[in-house]
């Protein structure tokens, strides 16, 4: 008689454990409505996400409770203002971005902004983005979707990257980097979760 109550409270156990498990799992952020959300890289770097009801997205990005970069964003891809450190640009797209969403496997896009920065310079960039694949990421306990894009942008800044970029969430959640020795660098966001209520 023993043998069984032992064995019935492990198994009211593993029952309570296995309910409590999808509760959690409930509590990633998704980037729906008006809502904001944190995602962190360490310690020390945090981003908070403030998403809207349609394509537009801002982001604060903190390294240790400092404001570095403010962004915003059409849906998460593409920027359309930022101030960067006290320098501020705004891009405005050549194109109507609204037509390249929602973005297709093997999907080619090639956009030209005019940027005008702080001091009246103005600039000219470019951004092609090539959907390469999908998979899935997880940020934490937290899992999604994502799209692999491979990203080629010229102008004001250069550089070459492959983009992981969840719709869910109209973020870029990790950045993979081609080392001069071919080996590949990921970084990626460790942490996510609701942003705490103000």
């Amino acid at each position: 008689m023993r043998y069984w109550v032992c064995g019935a409270r492990a198994a009211l156990c593993m029952i309570v454990l296995c309910l409590a498990v999808p509760a959690v799992a409930q509590d990633c952020p998704v980037a729906t409505g008006k809502v904001s959300f944190v995602v962190e890289r360490g310690a020390d770097s945090k981003t908070e996400v403030f998403a809207g009801e349609g394509a537009v997205v801002r982001s604060i990005l903190r390294y240790r409770g400092q404001t570095i970069l403010e962004t915003t964003l059409y849906e998460g891809l593409f920027e359309l203002d930022r101030l960067d450190r006290g320098r501020k640009s705004a891009l405005k797209p050549k194109a109507d971005l609204a037509r390249l969403f929602p973005l297709k496997q093997k999907q080619r896009i090639d956009v030209e902004f005019d940027i005008e920065q702080s001091g009246g310079k103005a600039a000219k960039s470019r951004v092609k983005l090539v959907v390469i694949g999908a998979d899935t990421l997880y940020i934490g306990s937290c899992k999604y979707d994502i799209l692999k894009i491979d990203r080629d942008e010229t102008g004001a800044r250069l550089f070459q990257n492959i983009d992981y970029y969840a719709p869910a969430l109209k973020l870029v959640v990790a950045k993979e980097y081609k080392e001069s020795d071919g080996r590949t660098t990921l970084i990626k966001f460790d942490k996510i979760y609701a942003a705490p209520a103000r």
